[in-house]
């Protein structure tokens, strides 16, 4: 007999128990924001905006893009108005924060009205822990940061904190999608569009954080000086800003997989496999019958368009049904028409 997995063993335990498996789902994804948001912060005081960034080479911060990167174009303006900047003390931390959850407060009413609640919510709470792990982070966990940040310095410098810097973002807004929430900011735009189109989220993200990078870039080189070697200093890391957005799209695009679409065509001896599918599916399914070429017997292909995610299940669900079908999987790039996804609570 074969030995059933652990998660089928759990479903078992908890099937006559909802407000148990309600409990330990809404648990995990807490869990998953408060880890999703420490790491935004961290890969923020790291990589985009070192603690120690004074006292780099480059001395220069990433455009972390979104609300983020809009909070910091308004402390760059600050700079530029204010004698005295707030570039490498505590008080850019904290007004960096009070700034990125203020932005935020329109972007939850969108949530909240076109989205879903539940998604609004654990929304929020990754962006007021966003704001706290990134003063907390800044004040106690300074040595930390100095390290890393003289590592990178040392070891790529520019290349490697946006590489890492993509990294830390992309996973923090990837793990957020994936229990029905978003890192906030403009990820929040990105999945609302995403959701009515029912296309990739990343490539939208891209698109909304162009706006802010090109003018920060701007304002960058104006506080330099046009014409200086400052100036073009601030120009190049504008340019590794952009290896930072790509390195995010692609580690976001790479984890979400709700978005994904794939065509499943099985050709099998089963009449009734397409009933079996749809019966434990939430998408249709066309049948055709066929005729072997080798064995000249009659088949039937049954093809079902899916997200990425239930690729698995419905592969388990045929194989049970059939288990000398022939199925394969081809990844798509958009579909059009009438494709049942799950909404966001």
């Amino acid at each position: 007999m074969k030995k059933r997995s652990f998660k089928a063993r759990f479903e078992d335990v908890v099937y006559d128990h909802p407000f148990l498996k309600a409990s330990l789902h809404e648990g995990f994804s807490v869990l998953i924001m408060v880890f999703s948001a420490f790491l935004f912060a961290f890969g923020f005081k790291c990589f985009i905006s070192p603690a120690n960034l004074a006292e780099m080479a480059d001395g220069h911060r990433l455009v972390s893009g979104g609300v983020s990167g809009v909070a910091q174009v308004i402390l760059l303006i600050g700079d530029l108005c204010s004698n005295h900047g707030v570039t490498g003390n505590h008080l850019y931390d904290t007004l960096y924060s009070i700034m990125y959850f203020g932005l935020n407060v329109p972007l939850f009413i969108l949530a909240w009205r076109g989205i879903g609640k539940r998604f609004t919510i654990l929304t929020l709470m990754n962006v007021g822990l966003v704001s706290v792990f990134n003063v907390v982070l800044g004040f106690f966990d300074e040595p930390i940061l100095f390290k890393i940040a003289e590592f990178c310095a040392e070891n790529g410098n520019l290349i490697t904190r946006a590489v890492f810097a993509g990294v830390c973002t992309g996973v923090s807004s990837a793990i957020a999608y994936r229990v029905g929430a978003s890192a906030g900011g403009m990820d929040v735009i990105a999945y609302y569009i995403a959701l009515k189109k029912s296309t990739l989220v990343g490539r939208y993200s891209v698109y909304i954080n162009a706006v802010t990078m090109s003018i920060y870039t701007v304002l960058s080189i104006t506080e330099s000086g046009w014409g200086t070697v400052e100036a073009s200093h601030a120009f190049v890391a504008t340019l590794f800003s952009v290896v930072y957005l790509i390195m995010t799209m692609l580690v976001v695009d790479i984890i979400n997989q709700r978005n994904k679409k794939v065509r499943v065509e099985v050709i099998s001896n089963l009449p009734d496999l397409g009933q079996i599918v749809m019966a434990n599916i939430p998408h249709g399914a066309t049948i055709v019958k066929g005729t072997g070429a080798f064995t000249g017997a009659e088949k039937y292909i049954v093809t079902v368009i899916i997200s990425m995610y239930e690729v698995k299940k419905t592969v388990q669900i045929i194989r049970n049904a059939d288990p000398a079908a022939f199925v394969t999987v081809v990844e798509l790039k958009q579909v059009y028409g009438n494709f049942f996804i799950p909404p966001i609570k």
